[in-house]
């Protein structure tokens, strides 16, 4: 068995090389030869940075008013490098139905921005921030002009802004179609809600027992991370990160079979390929 321990990601053709040799040496043999290869979470760290750099989540319901509401099916979406991976629906939140109109709060075009990994025990935490500008959700009116009629009316719903936005998810290294890919363990929404119109004695009771904001956008981020967690999970999603680390490090000379992770390193196992 050979071993190899890889010092740092900027000798990553060197282990290209290292690999290729040791292939050239075995190309005769009927089986491939078994492997192991050794990186720091440091290392790793970088390649899962790179691997997701390129991804675009963006966070959508609100349309045009449709006939009976403003909701815009499949708005929301995960890209990778500009390519459509997921497109999936955030249902609006009915707040109230008051005097037969129905006042809802839709997400209004929320887009990632940076993304950032950070390696802590024995996972990956990745945090990805949202651009904020204007409103990101908002209120609106329903109510019946006819028997089977309807049409827009005014909320009294105030905008909600969000503050620090940003999706922060545990991943976990996982051997996938003969590469190094990644598990979504955990997955949530945080950020402060900032509301102007509720910071009175009088309007902060009426948001948040009347209009229960709080309970609303909490309901409304674990929708949204439920969603993200899914989708970022699947086959697709795990397919392109392994094809994305295995062009970046592992040259296609190697297949990936096992995956243990130590306290100060991760240790993956494999056999090289045969031409």
């Amino acid at each position: 068995m050979y071993k190899w321990y890889k010092p740092n990601l900027r000798f990553i053709w060197s282990l290209v090389l290292i690999l290729g040799g040791i292939y050239g040496a075995i190309g005769s043999s009927e089986k491939a030869q078994a492997a192991t290869v050794s990186f720091t979470y440091d290392e790793v760290n970088e390649l899962v940075q790179q691997s997701l750099d390129s991804i675009e989540i963006r966070l959508n319901n609100l349309g045009p008013f449709n006939g009976r509401s403003h909701h815009r099916k499949n708005a929301s979406h995960i890209r990778l490098k500009g390519q459509s991976l997921s497109s999936f629906d955030i249902e609006p939140y009915k707040v109230n139905r008051v005097f037969g109109r129905t006042h809802s709060y839709y997400v209004s075009d929320i887009r990632s921005s940076m993304i950032d990994v950070s390696a802590q025990d024995k996972s990956f935490y990745l945090s990805l921030n949202f651009e904020l500008n204007g409103a990101e959700l908002q209120g609106r009116c329903v109510t019946k002009s006819g028997r089977k009629s309807y049409k827009e009316c005014t909320t009294f719903l105030p905008d909600i802004h969000f503050s620090q936005a940003k999706v922060v998810a545990r991943l976990r290294p996982i051997a996938h179609k003969g590469s190094l890919s990644f598990y979504v363990s955990s997955a949530k929404i945080v950020g402060d809600v900032e509301i102007e119109y509720c910071r009175s004695w009088f309007f902060g009771f009426f948001c948040t027992e009347f209009v229960r904001i709080p309970q609303r956008t909490n309901a409304l981020k674990l929708q949204i991370a439920k969603k993200v967690k899914t989708f970022v999970n699947s086959k697709r999603m795990r397919d392109r990160i392994a094809a994305n680390i295995r062009d970046k490090v592992l040259g296609n000379l190697a297949t990936v079979s096992s995956i243990n992770l130590n306290d100060d390193e991760i240790v993956i196992k494999g056999r090289l390929r045969r031409r």
